[in-house]
């Protein structure tokens, strides 16, 4: 069959779910859907055509990650969405990619979770330095995946696909603070999280870093969708609070509605102790089976970084006030996302007292910083014990 230029399948494994004209920059243009596969399109773009070119466009790796400008210059990409083009859109957190009409591939061809692959894009955004002959490495250079951070996919010895993420700026504190928060939730027993390993990096200049690792929790069986790509699914009031919203689909979806309290409950009380103002609803997801699309509960919790007041300077960190910090989340007022917490007595404040000496393995401001973060963490404790006891905390001035 003669291959027609700029066409592709959209592609759930095997299952080609529609056809798609894409132009060589990337840019999505008219699709045709397969109806009698219906059940296999993305959810966040079955509403209109819209809604689907908005998660077409969310699949590419953002172009505003620290080091993607200097790796596509080197790769030879005009941007992150000829580069998605080019290694077919491929994710090692779903079961989607693109096919070009014509060729004859399958999943079990091309797929991440079990082809070897060298992501050379994510090498050059982690140390924009290195040199490497891109004409050794393997078809695919790149993994679709979303955030601004660094970050590369890794195979190890035994085949298990990882994570290796960096940090803003001359600090290590976002790879250290999600060995904290991997710490807070084993100590609480909660087993529904992502653990982190600090690992090494290396850095702009040859200098070695810390970076941190973490093992795909994903797999040709078990595939992730953000709470952005459930939302897509209903319509929102303007200046509504996301949390009502995102129930109202995990429920229709088939998530009990104590499985959904309870896990959100834990998330928005742990997220509060260590000051996570990044909980936006890509770091959020469920998981689902891809053959069968039985939705089987929420991913492990993941991205805990941005936290611990990482990007406040020491000098500022005596003047935080607690009860006006704003997030990235459900709603931007921090303490009132307490509000939606039906099970108070969920996190044990027991189990919540933390050492703080991982952060010295940090370079920077650690000596004057550490116990300004314990004294903050301590107040945070002092606040949910308050909660704890029936305190609503979010109504102080």
């Amino acid at each position: 069959m003669k291959k027609i230029a700029n066409e592709y399948y959209l592609m759930h494994k095997n299952i080609p779910v529609c056809l798609m004209e894409i132009s060589d920059e990337g840019i999505l243009g008219n699709c045709r859907k397969n109806e009698a596969q219906i059940d296999h399109f993305p959810l966040g773009g079955r509403m209109n055509d819209m809604k689907f070119h908005e998660w077409w466009k969310d699949r590419a790796i953002p172009k505003t990650r620290n080091g993607a400008k200097s790796a596509l210059q080197k790769l030879g990409y005009e941007s992150t969405n000829s580069a998605l083009v080019d290694n077919l859109a491929l994710s090692l957190s779903d079961c989607y990619w693109i096919k070009p009409r014509g060729e004859d591939l399958s999943w079990e061809d091309v797929n991440l979770f079990t082809n070897d692959f060298v992501d050379t894009f994510g090498e050059l955004t982690m140390n924009k330095d290195h040199v490497i002959d891109i004409r050794m490495k393997t078809r695919f250079k790149c993994a679709a995946s979303q955030g601004e951070l660094q970050k590369k996919w890794c195979i190890d010895e035994s085949g298990k696909r990882y994570m290796v993420k960096g940090n803003y700026g001359s600090s290590y504190q976002q790879s250290l603070n999600e060995i904290f928060a991997t710490e807070l939730h084993k100590k609480q027993g909660f087993k529904n999280h992502t653990d982190y390993i600090l690992t090494t990096v290396d850095v702009e200049g040859g200098i070695e870093g810390i970076g941190c690792m973490s093992y795909d929790f994903c797999s040709e069986n078990l595939e992730c969708i953000s709470a952005w790509e459930l939302l897509q699914t209903i319509k929102i009031k303007q200046n509504e609070s996301l949390y009502y919203p995102l129930k109202k689909v995990c429920l229709s979806l088939g998530i009990s509605d104590d499985d959904f309290t309870r896990f959100m409950d834990y998330e928005i009380m742990t997220d509060y102790l260590i000051s996570n103002t990044d909980r936006h609803m890509n770091n959020i997801s469920v998981v689902r089976n891809p053959d069968t699309l039985e939705i089987l509960g929420f991913a492990p919790i993941y991205d805990s970084g941005n936290s611990m007041f990482y990007n406040i300077p020491y000098t500022e960190l005596e003047h935080v006030k607690l009860s006006s910090i704003k997030t990235h989340s459900f709603i931007a007022k921090e303490s009132k996302l307490l509000s939606y917490v039906q099970d108070r007595q969920i996190v044990d404040l027991e189990k919540a007292n933390m050492n703080f000496d991982i952060y010295e393995k940090d370079l920077f401001e650690r000596r004057i910083r550490i116990p300004c973060l314990k004294k903050l963490y301590e107040q945070k404790l002092m606040k949910i014990e308050a909660f704890q006891k029936g305190k609503n905390i979010w109504k102080e001035v």
